[in-house]
């Protein structure tokens, strides 16, 4: 899978936004035709989990060291095809695109 972080400069005037539709937005335009097909929120873990969606327990959000935890990166690339994780460290957001 690709990377790509986009920084944002942060100043006494201006601050980059930390809202997931405006930095989604950001992304499909840079990236464009790709679509956000999954994300994850370092802050908090929130996630779209596909093990959840299959009512299945989340193993992402499992210490680093169980033997079942899963990175989401590796979910985003087999589960959801993804092919570029788009990183906004600012927000500590990441976004994946297919």
């Amino acid at each position: 899978m690709w990377r790509v972080a986009v920084n944002v400069e942060e100043n006494e005037v201006f601050k980059g936004s930390q809202i997931l539709a405006d930095l989604r937005t950001v992304a499909e335009t840079l990236f464009y035709p790709l679509k956000q097909v999954g994300f994850w929120e370092e802050h908090s873990g929130l996630h779209l989990c596909p093990f959840e969606a299959r009512r299945k327990p989340c193993p992402h959000k499992l210490p680093k060291e169980d033997p079942a935890r899963i990175d989401y990166a590796a979910t985003a690339q087999r589960d959801m095809s993804a092919r570029l994780e788009v990183s906004f460290p600012h927000a500590g957001v990441l976004l994946y695109m297919r």
